[in-house]
């Protein structure tokens, strides 16, 4: 059964992490807090620093607690708005707890972050640099966020010594996104495991492509698609 969606969600939390954002100006702060049916952490965006001045991580690495109010924004791409996390999410106020009737906190409303709008193409620079890549697809570099938290959890990608977990995401994100979900298509028959393409055999039909020698007077040799871990000495097979 699906939870329904409120418009509108008031939670205290305490700040995880605060980040400049990957492409942009704008700050990106994750709190210990999940909307209702996700299982990762909420990471809001905006583009006014001032918003966020009275929250300072400290060198242990923790942050303020402070209420939060968000409201519901844009469906993303692709999805069909059936759960929390189909939408994009605005922080409209943060709450300053206090501490009792001579403290009882302060409030202040927070704009809501301006609709994302693409960026004007950048020409190359005059020694030659290359232009700037495209702005992220949100959805994409949403995905690539999930499959890195997946694999640091799994055990596959696993937080390496002497760093941050927060940068270690960034890290795996941007690499998914950069390096798998937005390469280029390989031709059909590509080869994987070596990096190179195959060409088609005229006379048996087979798609395979030159392996290196191992040493000096070695016999060229084939890696045949089907048969990536044998090293094939007759073309003609």
């Amino acid at each position: 059964m699906t939870t329904a969606i409120e418009s509108t969600y008031t939670f205290t939390a305490e700040v995880k992490a605060k980040n400049k954002q990957q492409n942009r100006d704008g700050w990106a702060m994750t709190v210990d807090w999940k909307l209702p049916g996700s299982k990762f952490d909420l990471t809001l965006y905006g583009q006014h620093w001032d918003t966020l001045r009275d929250i300072v991580i400290d060198d242990q690495g923790n942050g303020p607690t402070r209420t939060f109010t968000i409201q519901q924004g844009n469906i993303k791409a692709d999805k069909a708005g059936q759960y929390t996390t189909d939408y994009f999410w605005d922080m409209v106020g943060i709450e300053i707890i206090g501490d009792g009737d001579n403290n009882p906190g302060t409030s202040s409303p927070v704009q809501a972050p301006p609709k994302p709008r693409p960026e004007p193409p950048t020409s190359p620079s005059q020694d030659g640099g290359a232009a700037s890549e495209p702005p992220p697809n949100p959805a994409a570099l949403g995905a690539c966020h999930n499959h890195a938290v997946e694999f640091i959890i799994a055990g596959i990608l696993p937080l390496p010594k002497h760093r941050e977990l927060d940068s270690w995401i960034r890290e795996l994100r941007d690499r998914f996104y950069r390096e798998i979900n937005q390469a280029p298509l390989a031709p059909l028959h590509y080869c994987y495991k070596d990096g190179q393409e195959r060409k088609q055999s005229s006379r048996t039909g087979n798609w395979g492509h030159l392996l290196p020698k191992e040493a000096d007077g070695d016999e060229d040799s084939y890696c045949i698609e089907g048969r990536e871990r044998w090293r094939v000495f007759d073309a003609s097979q």
